[in-house]
């Protein structure tokens, strides 16, 4: 097991390091330059390029790659262009809204997705199981910012019972906080049901043709014993990787849910960091979230080793 588990610690410091070079190369050969965005209206080539000099943009980009990855190693992930404020301290302040967000939506879709998923496994063949896979199936198909849009239509619009967006610190209201959330985490959670429930039930029908389950049936064990007993832990097992690669599906549409609901997290802080080209701070929510997603990776790895005897033999 430690043999294991070292080998995906070192791949995930492989990927950071190639996310770092990937972050840092791609907002290099951006179009356009930021001293020229940074001066606005003021900018004069005499100004450009004092700037340039300023930021440092003047140095080979090996050199310029070789300063940001030592400084990012030393947890200084430099000052943005645009508010001249240490990026350290916007993600800081960005990050508690997105992975409140995240672990918000990911809670409600495994709870309602899974036992939903077996249960729609363990009756297959009932008159109700078609109609149910095609609402699946349009669920996967509707966008996720469709889906908030309508629920606020709905909920803020025509019933004026949930705020329609912004968001408030549960350190300052704890239950404006949560009403707040009610709505994005809904979106989420409605976006990424349907792909749990359907992985879950294919996984979940395949168990149920193994011969230990035939051998369980032949003993007279109840369906729902059946089911609780052998299905659901050998379907968790595939289950829990699957959710970890959807993760990045689930960092994707909170970009889209932090803008529909004006939630101040770390995707509409890239988002305006990308527009206003304030490059120290794309890279620092991308290396950010790339950080989010190997972590998260290998606490499911490590989950997966606890649960499923053969990976701790190997």
């Amino acid at each position: 097991m430690v043999k294991y588990l070292f080998g995906r610690v070192l791949g995930g410091v492989v990927t950071l390091f190639l996310v770092t070079a990937l972050a840092f190369f791609a907002t290099a050969f951006a179009p356009g330059n930021p001293a020229s965005v940074l001066l606005g209206n003021m900018a004069t080539p005499e100004r450009i390029e004092a700037i340039t000099r300023q930021l440092g943009l003047d140095q080979p980009l090996p050199v310029r790659y070789g300063i940001w990855l030592r400084e990012t190693l030393l947890g200084n992930l430099g000052t943005s262009n645009v508010s001249f404020k240490p990026v350290n301290d916007l993600l800081l302040a960005a990050a508690f809204p997105t992975i409140q967000l995240a672990l918000a939506s990911l809670v409600v879709a495994v709870v309602i997705a899974i036992p939903l998923g077996l249960v729609l496994a363990q009756n297959r063949n009932s008159w109700w199981s078609r109609p149910a896979s095609g609402l699946i199936t349009l669920g996967i198909s509707v966008p996720g910012f469709w889906v908030g849009l309508m629920l606020i239509v709905l909920f803020s619009v025509t019933l004026k019972i949930l705020p329609s967006g912004g968001y408030t610190p549960p350190s300052k209201d704890l239950w404006l906080n949560i009403r707040s959330l009610i709505l994005p985490v809904a979106t989420l959670a409605i976006y990424l049901i349907p792909s749990v429930v359907r992985f879950v039930r294919v996984t979940a029908i395949s168990v149920l043709r193994e011969d230990y389950v035939d051998t369980a049936r032949a003993k007279g064990t109840a369906p729902a014993a059946i089911l609780l007993r052998h299905v659901a832990p050998n379907t968790l097992v595939t289950t829990i990787t699957y959710i970890g690669l959807q993760l990045g599906v689930l960092i994707s549409g909170a970009v889209v849910v932090e803008l529909i609901f004006s939630i101040p997290g770390l995707g509409r802080l890239g988002l305006n960091a990308v527009l206003n080209r304030d490059y120290p701070v794309v890279q620092g929510v991308v290396l950010l979230a790339a950080t989010g997603y190997v972590a998260v990776n290998l606490l499911i790895d490590l989950a997966y080793a606890l649960i499923d005897p053969r990976v701790r033999a190997r």
